[in-house]
């Protein structure tokens, strides 16, 4: 038997149809239950989209009970609303301990506002940009006061409009925007940002009639910089919130006139930068890409304002055909034009990164300068990861923006003033290339070491005691290197190795006293550490060179390095017509000494006991390796071989051995040759290339051939030879 519904229920099909409708529309009633969004002390936080309700086709006149009983969605239909006019509701708590509440809105130029709740409705009143006052009682711009009752929750409805359209709004998370707080919160956070743009706005202005004052006194490119700053006054003032608060017609900031303004700006920049740079006379390639692009920017000024007389246009008006892309207006978006100054930017970076490195002060402030906008983007990076796309994040992004990109003018500044001092400069510039003539004879370490201001104040004789580090160093087998060179070979290859190693030596504190022909005699008064740290330098600087000496067919060399640290006399030697500073001691000896024994013991660099002494515990893989009793000398000094000079694979192999081998000449030395030779020969056969090993190989053998006198024989190798 079958069973109606109709005939079940007693109902007409007209009412079957409508029970149908109320319950379709008690269903989306419940799916679109709202969240209340709640206002928490201390804080201004952006309501977040879901939280939102739309009410689309009614304008601003509308009554509340229109509001309240119109048919709310839970999100923005058609964009065409944004044009016309669409209401939003939310639901809000009040969890602070006022009820004067701000409602900050993005960019609204017109607003309207109701709000209910137990205490009842209240009305605020209807404001648009073009025709009402910037400030009023409970009101600043857009942005509202309204009271909420502490603890409870009310309803708002706002009135969201943008017409013509502002292409700079997205559909979501655009003009409906809010961001909710204390009402003290949200002017202070107002007035903060007024303020900001008026000193932003001061302070350029001035630097742009300074810049423009030196331009009249002293030339140069400075015209270009006072110009960009002046552009930058006009760029904030015409478009930022103080255009709303001075008044300027939306056309300024709504229309592809802020685009002109915005390639004003990177045209006047890049040609502020060429010019700094010098472009047309050190890179004239990039020089005519940079005038490529201040010639696009050209035409973007030209075609910007002529598009612009037309707005608004259908893209403001008719969102349907044209949505919402927070692109902004104009036939080449913003981001396009930011693009290729941003490519620039980072050229112009790296130009005066470039003349920085090489000594210049002038490229330290331009690099400096250059760099300091670059730092909104992880600044703003590290607001988003923090904040999420709030208004935090916007204030941050925009605020450190603009003071980075004013700090750049001010760093330019020092630019001007060390360009300035570069000018004065000049008039010395033969005094100066007569005094850089005598430092590279005299280095200026010696006056400094005597304790003289001036090479005049130097006289024969003068002296000092001072402990200091000392590197001899010197190639390998030069003479049969040099008898297959002509001369202009000969010392073409002795200075471009020279040329390797002195750099090394003034990096590491240390200066040259005297080159030795192929040899280098430098000086270290500051530690052990850096005469240390510049031979191992050396030696890996050294593996460098012959791998490109063998890529270019060229013979590869090796080098020695001894080092020694002890008290010596620092003065002049010679006669009244010809004298020199040098180092008189016995430490400057065995320095040299040490030098001539990395050929022995095969080693890259030795120094002595004193030294190691003096090292920085755990800087350096070090090992004994001897004791060495020099020519003309009885007493025996202990030897150390620095493995940090080695190449990777050799050191890693020394340093895994080092205990052993430590054994291994603690036995030697107690005269247990036997087992001695059993690990040095391990060590060699598991290291070929440690020599040292080797060399006690055979030193054991030898003794074990031909016997030793155990009561004489102390361990100590003497040298027959210098």
């Amino acid at each position: 038997m079958k069973l109606h519904i109709r005939g079940l229920l007693g109902l007409s099909g007209d009412s079957i149809k409508c029970l149908a409708f109320l319950i379709a529309l008690l269903t989306s009633t419940i799916a679109h239950a709202e969240t209340v969004f709640s206002i928490e002390p201390q804080q201004l936080a952006t309501i977040p989209h879901e939280n939102l309700s739309f009410l689309e086709g009614v304008d601003h006149t509308a009554a509340l009970s229109a509001l309240e009983q119109g048919d709310w969605s839970s999100t923005l239909q058609s964009d065409q609303s944004i044009a016309d006019g669409y209401w939003v509701r939310v639901r809000i708590f009040n969890n602070t301990a006022t009820q004067e509440i701000g409602i900050n809105h993005n960019w609204n130029r017109e607003k309207k506002i109701f709000t209910t709740s137990r205490q009842g409705a209240i009305s605020y009143p209807y404001w648009v940009y073009e025709s009402g006052d910037w400030i009023d009682d409970g009101r600043i711009l857009g942005q509202y006061r309204v009271l909420m009752p502490i603890g409870e929750e009310t309803v708002l409805y706002s009135y969201f409009r943008s017409n013509p359209f502002d292409r700079f709004m997205g559909r979501v998370n655009g003009l409906d925007r809010m961001t909710v707080g204390t009402w003290q919160d949200v002017q202070l956070r107002e007035l903060f940002r007024f303020a900001s743009n008026i000193v932003f706005m001061s302070v350029a202005f001035a630097f742009g009639l300074y810049y423009l004052f030196i331009y009249v006194v002293s030339k140069g490119n400075y015209l270009w910089l006072s110009l960009s700053l002046f552009q930058a006054t006009a760029f904030v003032g015409l478009t930022s919130s103080n255009a709303m608060l001075f008044g300027i017609n939306r056309w300024v900031s709504n229309s592809e006139f802020t685009l002109v303004l915005n390639s004003a700006l990177f045209a006047l920049l890049l040609q502020f930068f060429r010019k700094s740079l010098e472009l047309d006379k050190q890179f004239k390639r990039l020089d005519r890409v940079f005038l490529a692009v201040i010639g696009f920017y050209a035409i973007m000024i030209f075609v910007n304002f002529v598009t612009a007389l037309s707005w608004p246009g259908a893209s403001e008006f008719d969102l349907i055909a044209y949505p919402p892309d927070r692109l902004g207006p104009g036939v080449v978006k913003l981001q396009y034009l930011v693009l290729p100054f941003g490519l620039l930017l980072l050229a112009s970076v790296g130009i005066s990164a470039v003349s920085w490195f090489k000594g210049s002060k002038t490229g330290k402030y331009m690099c400096m300068s250059f760099m300091l906008p670059l730092l909104t983007v992880p600044i703003s990076i590290i607001a988003y990861l923090m904040f999420g796309f709030t208004w935090v994040t916007m204030l941050v992004a925009t605020t450190s923006g603009g003071l980075l990109f004013l700090s750049m003018f001010v760093t330019f500044g020092f630019a001007v003033a060390q360009q300035l001092n570069d000018l004065k400069a000049l008039a010395l510039d033969q005094q100066i290339r007569l005094t850089s003539a005598y430092q590279r004879f005299v280095p200026k370490q010696l006056l400094l070491n005597l304790k003289k201001d001036s090479i005049l104040d130097v006289n024969l004789g003068d002296q000092v005691e001072i402990e200091m580090s000392i590197l001899f160093s010197d190639i390998r087998s030069f003479t049969s290197i040099s008898e297959n060179m002509t001369p202009d070979e000969n010392f073409s290859f002795v200075n471009g190795y020279l040329k390797r190693m002195g750099p090394i030596v003034r990096a590491h504190n240390g200066y040259i006293d005297k080159f030795l022909g192929d040899g280098i005699m430098a000086l270290f008064n500051r530690s052990a550490d850096d005469a240390t740290a510049a031979a191992v330098k050396m030696q890996q600087n050294l593996i460098v060179y012959n791998k490109e000496a063998k890529a270019q067919g060229k013979q590869s060399i090796n080098i020695g390095i001894g080092v020694n640290t002890g008290s010596m006399m620092f003065g002049t030697l010679g006669e009244a017509d010809r004298m020199e500073g040098s180092v008189i001691s016995d430490a400057v000896n065995l320095a040299a000494r040490l030098e001539m024994l990395t050929k022995l013991y095969k080693a890259k660099v030795l120094i002595s006991e004193d030294s190691c002494l003096k090292l920085t515990p755990g800087l350096f893989a070090v090992r004994m390796i001897d004791r060495v009793a020099v020519k003309g000398k009885s007493d025996a000094v202990k030897v150390f071989e620095v493995l940090d000079a080695e190449a990777d694979d050799i050191m890693a192999l020394k340093v895994r051995n080092k205990a052993r081998f430590d054994e291994a000449v603690t036995l030697y030395q107690a005269q247990n040759i036997h087992e001695a030779q059993t690990i040095f020969a391990d060590i060699h056969d598991n290291n070929p290339a440690d020599m040292v090993a080797h060399l006690y190989v055979e030193r054991c053998e030898s003794l074990l051939r031909g016997g030793w006198d155990a009561s004489t024989w102390d361990g100590v190798n003497r040298m027959q030879s210098k």
